[in-house]
């Protein structure tokens, strides 16, 4: 038998276990157990309420005399369909982003789901869109998309409990921010509930952040970053929409946002190397299951527009922020049972009552400023004996996929100021 040189068979055994170590490298980035747990609780928990979801509103749609927009049924429906997306929402985008680890990549592909919803819904209306207020428009986009790929980064360095906790703090930027370039008429009154609210908010937060390690301060930043994001992305609409482009239907807003907030988010995946990791997470990319969650993700986010828009022209404003709160406790369900949240400890599970006490605070504190001492038959009824939307009509939540950044803010995309 003729032996092989000596050198040969290293380098035979060395690329044998180069090759071992690939493969293993490639497992581990596919999926790990953790992440097949996550992938299979998101479906076993999204499909049916997608499903049970589309069977209520069916049946809605039969037996509209009974459930018509002002009775009961149809307010209980807008509200657990809206709780149940937002939920979902925040789900769907943390374990997407753990299998794949693209934000932006993801952000690009719901991006274009909404493109291709909005269009179906009402591409008529988008097509017949006066040409110069969308040329207008076109410097919104980039805001838009720094504001949705922020959000989606955030959850690669937090859990989705830490998530709430940190969202649940937006409000001091927002208020920061707004005092700081509106005038003086529109500025947010500071009041003690306010600031009651805030102090409990804050307290939440450093109470169940103690003992964290410092990444989540990366993920802090990230969320701070969206906040700003939000803020920019509003003002910037909000003075479109009361000149340059007044009257612009908001299907054509929301497709211009998506098609070209594409642009600038594919280049940040470019950026970020995204491109260079999809061969590691190619079973991820080519897993029907991950596939279904990617685009379950992108019509849960119209959802919570359509829902959201929909619960507000129904109730009041204590009541929306009421519902709000009431899916974020959600949220940090979903956190502690699929994907191992550790809420273990009194400290932890306070910090977190504080939090969610202090958010929903907060929001009634908001809504009771708003409403006026007296309102009479002869004004309009504002504040909180309003609903949100006065009687608008309901399809611009066709066209708000993913509002949800603004709504959880506090913000709302749709006010128009007076010129």
């Amino acid at each position: 038998m003729i032996g092989l040189h000596p050198d040969v068979v290293l380098a035979i055994t060395n690329a044998s276990i180069t090759r071992a170590n690939a493969s293993i490298t490639r497992a581990v980035v596919a999926e790990t157990p953790m992440q097949h747990h996550e992938k299979l609780g998101s479906l076993m928990t999204c499909v049916p309420i997608m499903c049970l979801l589309a069977l209520a509103w069916a049946v809605q749609h039969f037996r509209k005399e009974s459930m018509h927009p002002k009775s009961t049924p149809y307010l209980i429906l807008c509200t657990l369909s809206f709780a149940a997306c937002s939920a979902s929402m925040h789900m769907l985008n943390k374990v997407t982003v753990a299998l794949t680890g693209a934000p932006s990549t993801l952000t690009t592909v719901q991006m274009a789901i909404a493109v291709i919803l909005t269009m179906v819904l009402n591409g008529q209306e988008v097509l017949m869109a006066d040409r110069k207020k969308l040329m207008y428009w076109c410097v919104v986009p980039l805001m838009y998309a720094g504001m949705l790929n922020s959000s989606l980064m955030g959850y690669q360095y937090l859990s989705l409990s830490l998530v709430t906790v940190f969202r649940n703090l937006a409000p001091l930027v927002t208020i920061a921010v707004e005092n700081t370039v509106m005038d003086v008429e529109h500025r947010q009154k500071i009041t003690m509930p306010i600031v009651g609210a805030l102090l409990m908010m804050i307290a939440g937060a450093v109470v169940f952040n103690h003992g964290q390690a410092e990444s989540t301060w990366i993920g802090l930043g990230m969320i701070t970053v969206n906040t700003l994001m939000a803020i920019g992305d509003r003002l910037l609409q909000r003075r479109l929409l009361v000149s340059e482009c007044q009257d612009l239907p908001l299907s054509a807003c929301m497709t211009l946002n998506n098609s070209l907030g594409m642009l600038p988010t594919f280049a940040m995946a470019y950026a970020l190397h995204e491109v260079d990791g999809y061969s590691s997470h190619v079973f991820a990319w080519t897993d029907p299951a991950t596939l279904v969650l990617v685009v379950l993700s992108g019509v849960m986010g119209l959802g919570i527009g359509t829902f959201g828009l929909m619960c507000q022209r129904a109730m009041t404003a204590t009541s929306f922020q009421v519902v709000q709160n009431a899916s974020k406790v959600t949220v940090v369900v979903i956190g502690v049972y699929i994907f191992g949240d550790n809420l273990h400890g009194a400290t932890r599970g306070f910090g977190m009552a504080l939090s969610l006490l202090g958010s929903l605070a907060y929001g009634i504190a908001k809504a009771m400023d708003a409403a006026p001492a007296a309102p009479s038959a002869a004004v309009p009824e504002k504040g909180e004996r309003q609903t949100l939307l006065g009687g608008k009509s309901p399809f611009a939540a066709a066209v708000g996929p993913f509002a949800k950044n603004l709504v959880s803010l506090g913000l709302n995309v749709d006010t128009k100021l007076p010129k």
